[in-house]
Order: structure tokens, then C-alpha cells, then sequence
């Protein structure tokens, strides 16, 4: 075999020659396994947006650049979503092919346990699922903004979503509309219904538009109203509460045009689409959209931060739970393994999920 193995010299944490061979094997199957799955799936919706994409290569000056550029975040979400299945996976093939170069017959001759020749696997295993979790915690949250945007959207092209009506308790307001539209963050023919300090002025506000502005060093996050018409609010004063903006009116607001208000509030554009939360945001930041706005999302966000927290220990169970389908006898057959090994992740799947 050309392979050495002392088992006198195997300390529990120190790596022999045959632990490097069976991890460089594990690394090349799982490269395989991962690229071609996630090959299917990228070529699958390529030629199904096969013309948004080279609109958007014409755009970018390059189709393989445009392609790099989108489809680089999804093999993010991919690995993601894939990696406990992939793991196991390649450690079903490296344990087969051991078998059909009786290199595993070998090393149970020599006196070698099958629990010692999977250590190391299951070591790069929970690498993976190590990797994994820093991918979503780190890099994924990054291309967020790509990550939220469909092959139709790379033109530029506007969404129209229905809204949401949201209540912003902090601000005393209600947002409602007809429609938003996701890339230009604008709400159309929107109706801002003031109960808190800004009612004194003003009960409802309708315009043709409403567009989401981050903070600036002037002013707090909130939605700048256009089309406003002659309406007469438009001449008073704004309405500034210790120090707390609740309506900037253009009478004392410079940058603001005659037919255009400020509406300060917490409620934020991606909570008027009806999600439960941002799905590629990190677990920091939805914890601190647990504390903060709560209200607005509910249980459901909750869920997910405990989602967030459990799926390292689920990808491992995931995991387990294959891992004797793995070391079954040999005379298996290498698909009816793989069959089972997908059975297992599919019944465990869904069980979670139904939980």
C-alpha cells in the first residue's frame, strides 16, 4: 500500500501519514461532490434566466464576470444549506473506495480500529460544519444584497411587492400603501397615519411616493414623502419633542421641496414586505432585531435566532445518523448506500422541520 501505520505510535491527537491521505481524500471527494450538486442547480437557473443574465453581462461588460459576480454568494447559500449532506456523502464514497482498494482490509489486519480509521474524517467533517457556520455568520450577511435580488432584478428592474402595513409604536405612526417597489426602497401612493406628536399638525399624510432613507448626521432613518401637492400642514413648523424629530416639514427643513415631507421612524423598508426577518442577516443581528423590534416581527424571529443556534448541532446529527449506514459491511452496494444515506437525511429533515 505504501502507506506506513504504527498503532504503538498513534497518540490520540497526533496525525500520521495515513491520517493526511485519508484527509486529502476526504477533501478532493467532498470538492467533487459540492461543485458538481452545486453545478446542477447554478446551471438550472441559468438557463432559466438565461436572458436577464446576458442582458446583465452587457451591462457589466463581461457575461463570465456578471455570472462570477451573482452566482459567487449563491455557492455561498449553497454550502450552507448543503454541507452536512455533502460530508456525508464523501465520507460514504472515501469508505468505498478503501474498501475497493482493500486498503481498509489492510489496516484491519494491521490491528487498526474502524473507529480509528474514521477519526479523521469525522475530524474534516466537523470542519466543514465548522466552516459552515462562519460562512453564515460572516461572509453570507456581506452579499446580502445580492443574495435578496432575482435574475430579473440585475437589469434593474423594478419589483412591485405588495406592503405590509406596519405600526411604529415608537414614533406613533401607521405605514400603509398601495405597493413597494424592493430596488429604488419607494413606497407607492403610500398613507402615513399619525397618532403620536405629529397629530397635532396633521392626522393622515397621502402622497404619490415614499422613499426609505438610511440616517445622515441631519437626520434620523425614516421615509421622504413626495407629491405632497398644496397640501396646508406644508406651512407649519416641524415637530421637534425634546430634542426627538416626529415630522421635518420643509417651512424650516432645508433640502426638503415645497411638496415634500420627512417622516422620521423605526420601521424599516424590509419590514413592510411581510418577512419575518432578514434571511441572510447574521445571528448578532437578529438578536438585536429581537431586542429592538420585536413587535414588529414577532415569534417567528425568535425561531429563527434558535434556529440559528441549533443548526451546527443539527448538521452533525445529521451526520451521526448516516455514519453507520458508512460502516456497514461491505457487500453493500454503493448506491443503495447513498439511497439510504439521502432516506435518512430526508426523514430527519423533515421531522425538523415539521417540529
Amino acid at each position: 500500500m505504501g502507506l506506513s501505520w504504527r498503532p504503538q505510535n498513534c497518540y490520540p491527537f497526533r496525525m500520521t501519514r495515513i491520517d493526511r491521505y485519508l484527509i486529502v481524500l476526504f477533501v478532493r471527494v467532498f470538492l467533487v461532490c459540492f461543485l458538481t450538486l452545486a453545478g446542477l442547480l447554478i446551471v438550472a437557473q441559468i438557463f432559466t434566466n438565461l436572458d436577464e443574465l446576458i442582458q446583465y453581462g452587457r451591462i457589466r461588460g463581461s457575461l463570465p464576470l456578471a455570472l462570477a459576480e451573482y452566482f459567487g454568494p449563491v455557492l455561498l447559500t449553497i454550502f450552507d444549506r448543503t454541507c452536512a449532506l455533502t460530508a456525508l456523502l464523501s465520507l460514504l464514497f472515501v469508505v468505498a473506495w478503501l474498501y475497493r482498494t482493500n486498503e481498509w482490509t489492510a489496516m484491519l489486519a494491521a490491528g487498526v480500529s474502524k473507529a480509528r480509521v474514521i477519526r479523521p474524517l469525522l475530524f474534516v467533517c466537523l470542519v466543514v460544519i465548522f466552516a459552515s457556520a462562519i460562512s453564515r455568520e460572516l461572509w453570507i450577511p456581506k452579499y446580502s444584497h445580492i443574495l435578496t435580488r432575482k435574475p430579473q432584478d440585475l437589469q434593474g428592474v423594478e419589483r412591485v411587492l405588495p406592503i405590509r402595513p406596519t405600526e411604529d409604536s415608537q414614533y406613533g405612526l401607521l405605514i400603509a400603501g398601495k405597493s413597494i417597489a424592493s430596488t429604488s426602497q419607494t413606497i407607492r401612493n403610500p398613507v402615513f397615519v399619525l397618532f403620536g406628536p405629529a397629530s397635532s399638525v396633521v392626522g393622515q399624510i397621502q402622497a404619490e411616493s415614499a422613499l426609505y432613507q438610511e440616517a445622515s448626521e441631519s437626520l434620523p432613518a425614516g421615509y421622504l414623502v413626495q407629491g405632497l401637492g398644496q397640501a396646508k400642514f406644508l406651512q407649519q413648523p416641524s415637530v421637534v419633542v425634546e430634542g426627538l424629530d416626529y415630522l421635518r416639514l420643509p417651512s424650516d427643513t432645508p433640502g426638503l421641496k415645497p411638496d415634500e415631507c420627512f417622516i422620521p421612524s423605526s420601521v424599516e423598508f424590509d419590514m413592510l414586505r411581510g418577512s419575518t426577518a432578514k434571511q441572510f442577516a447574521s445571528t448578532s443581528d437578529l438578536i438585536w432585531r429581537a431586542r429592538n423590534q420585536g413587535d414588529y416581527y414577532g415569534d417567528d424571529l425568535q425561531m429563527l435566532i434558535h434556529q440559528r443556534f441549533m443548526q451546527p448541532f443539527s448538521d452533525a446529527t445529521q451526520l451521526l445518523l448516516g455514519l453507520p449506514l458508512v460502516l456497514t459491511s461491505r457487500r453493500r452496494n454503493v448506491v443503495q448506500l447513498t439511497i439510504a444515506c439521502l432516506l435518512t437525511f430526508g426523514v430527519f429533515f423533515g421531522i425538523s422541520v415539521s417540529l
